[in-house]
């Protein structure tokens, strides 16, 4: 089980807390749609090793009840028979940089997705849930709020160990709520395929990967930079050393701010990159990315083999020049499985960096939410 450590360290967390939206469904029903970030404590888990989790909770109201509050003051809009409720739990794994943040906003706009889409549905199934949640676990160490990493603590974790974290919380989840769906974005979609390889049959309904990094793009000169760049683990540190003294000092800390956050339009993604950019979180990020190069250099070991196994519950999304996910290595998978039961998806309008335009954000999860329900 995963108890919730009640936290509201971090702005974001604090003003999700008390937004909700209101979306009209076909029948004339309300959506209540609430984000929060919690903190989770695995029972075993160290301080360093906690879930950071965006959650999005899209409720319908079908009837008018009196309004609730939980413990902490945050306004719950109750639904008649919600406790019966057999609602939809969707998990989702980000890309590198692992942080949850980035993805509230298309947290909400895929619980609001799915919730609209099982509307449609349901004359069909005969089967009506009032409620989806959305969850996105991030990343060790990658921590938007510093207060989440010990200044003591100079760790990094590996490929393997995310995989293992977001694993552990899969199941968890599982334990609680009987089924879910994942999503998984770049590097978040190899590591979805893992946990969809490693539960039961039974325990994931549906993933779907976007933008997948599945395999090193060979092709891609921007891929070879970046490989031994972060494979050259003195400079990193370095980096990361200078990046930090830097930040001591308030103008050079808004140089590198307006750096970081240049030609974003998104005010998510701009607020969460300035709390982001510490040492510890560019050191997480590359020496992760040099753990995912060296291991994603094995085609056949890290899909062929799950996909096989899986197909009829995994989907794919890919986007117009993306050398994360470039479509020759679609092409390629495709003719290696020669499966017509994998669903794949290809739309040149999707960017790899979606959480940071909320237009794209919709977009995106009102496919996802497609691809899962269907």
């Amino acid at each position: 089980m995963v108890p919730a450590r009640r936290s509201t360290r971090g702005r974001l967390g604090e003003r999700a807390r008390r937004k909700s939206s209101g979306l009209n469904t076909p029948d004339g029903a309300i959506v209540d749609v609430r984000v929060e970030r919690l903190v989770l404590d695995a029972d075993d888990a160290k301080e360093e090793e906690a879930f950071e989790v965006v959650r999005a909770t899209a409720t319908r109201k079908t009837t008018k009840t009196e309004d609730e509050c939980d413990d902490d003051g945050i306004l719950c809009l109750k639904t008649e028979d919600e406790c019966d409720d057999d609602g939809i739990l969707c998990l989702c794994v980000p890309g590198n940089p692992g942080v949850a943040e980035y993805y509230s906003n298309f947290a909400r706009a895929l619980s609001e997705a799915l919730l609209k889409e099982e509307e449609q549905q349901q004359n069909e199934n005969k089967v009506r849930r009032r409620s989806v949640t959305v969850e996105c676990v991030g990343f060790l160490g990658h921590y938007a709020d510093g207060s989440l990493t010990s200044a003591k603590t100079r760790r990094w974790f590996t490929l393997e160990e995310q995989k293992a974290h977001v694993l552990k919380y899969v199941r968890s989840r599982v334990e609680e709520e009987n089924a879910c769906f994942l999503v998984g974005h770049s590097i978040g979609a190899h590591v979805a395929m893992h946990a969809v390889k490693e539960m039961r049959e039974e325990d994931v309904k549906k993933m779907v990967g976007l933008m997948p990094f599945l395999h090193v793009n060979e092709r891609s000169n921007v891929q070879k930079f970046l490989a031994w760049l972060v494979s050259q683990r003195v400079v990193v540190r370095v980096v990361a050393k200078v990046l930090g003294f830097m930040q001591k000092f308030k103008a050079l800390k808004k140089t590198i701010e307006r750096s970081a956050t240049r030609g974003m339009k998104c005010e998510l993604g701009i607020s969460v990159t300035k709390r982001w950019a510490r040492e510890m979180s560019l050191v997480n990020m590359a020496l992760m990315g040099d753990t995912e190069f060296k291991f994603l250099r094995d085609w056949k070991r890290n899909v062929v083999d799950v996909l096989k196994a899986h197909a009829k519950k995994i989907c794919f999304v890919y986007a117009k020049e993306d050398h994360w996910g470039p479509l020759h290595q679609r092409d390629e998978l495709m003719e290696e499985i020669g499966l017509e039961e994998l669903e794949i998806v290809t739309d040149e309008s999707y960017e790899h960096a979606f959480v940071l335009d909320d237009e794209s954000s919709k977009k995106l999860a009102e496919q996802c939410a497609r691809m899962l329900l269907n």
